[in-house]
Parts: C-alpha cells; sequence; structure tokens
C-alpha cells in the first residue's frame, strides 16, 4: 500500500476519532445542562409545595384546594412515581381524588345555586373528615428538601 494512502487513512481517522470525541463533549455539555435545570426545576416546585403546606397549616388555603396544588406539584418534581406519592401521602391523595371532579372557575358558575351549595357541603364533609388526618403529611411537605 503507498505511503500517501496509509496517510490519508490516517488522517480520516484522526478526523473521525476528534468529530466523535466532540459529540461525546456535547452530549456531556447536554447531560449537565438537563441536570441543572432539572435540580432548578425541582428546587422551585419544592419551594412552591413548602409555602402550599405552611399556608395550609395556617388555615390560610383550604385543606381542598391545598390537595389540589399540592398533589400535581408532587406529581410534577422531576423523577416523581405516582405509587411512591400516592403510598407517601395517602390522605392528601384521598381528599384530592374525592374533590378533583368537582368543576371550579367558569364551570362551576355556571352550575344552579343548588348545585354548587351540595358541591360545596361534599367538599366541606371530605375537608373536615381528611384535614385532621393530613395535618402530618402538611408538616412533612413543609420540611420538605
Amino acid at each position: 500500500m503507498p505511503t500517501w494512502m496509509v496517510a490519508a487513512a490516517t488522517g480520516i481517522i484522526l478526523a473521525l476519532a476528534g468529530y466523535a470525541a466532540y459529540l461525546f463533549w456535547q452530549l456531556h455539555q447536554q447531560r449537565q445542562r438537563r441536570e441543572a435545570a432539572n435540580a432548578e426545576r425541582r428546587a422551585t416546585l419544592v419551594e412552591h409545595i413548602q409555602l402550599i403546606a405552611k399556608a395550609c397549616q395556617q388555615a390560610q388555603c383550604e385543606p381542598a384546594e391545598g390537595a389540589l396544588r399540592l398533589v400535581n406539584l408532587l406529581r410534577a418534581l422531576p423523577g416523581a412515581d405516582m405509587d411512591t406519592l400516592r403510598q407517601q401521602y395517602p390522605v392528601l391523595h384521598e381528599l384530592y381524588d374525592k374533590v378533583a371532579d368537582q368543576p371550579i372557575l367558569d364551570a362551576r358558575k355556571a352550575l344552579k345555586r343548588n348545585e354548587r351549595m351540595k358541591l360545596d357541603a361534599e367538599r366541606a364533609h371530605w375537608e373536615s373528615r381528611l384535614a385532621p388526618q393530613m395535618e402530618s403529611e402538611l408538616l412533612e411537605l413543609a420540611e420538605l428538601h
């Protein structure tokens, strides 16, 4: 084989190896950016979870509204496992399940007055039954890291 062919082949191999190294470096940078974005998102979500849990503890937020907000925020956490969350916060999820299908905003305003009162009574029933049991879960969420 002529020397120029060996040199050309060596040059091509070195160029491809350099390009592969460049692509691996870009992949590494992309992973780092993704991990940083996930960490930032998690920190923001945890802060919101803590604030809502504390508001519920201080009766600044109704238990049903807190359950709706907290469950959705917990589900949005990067890497959150729904089954684990349900086991870890069963009362919160139970209250969420009881009130999640109730209409809100314009859909609620469109209801007749007696239908709204019936839904309010149902929500109040579940809040009075489950809110005291939810305190330990709220305490844990207020201290979430």
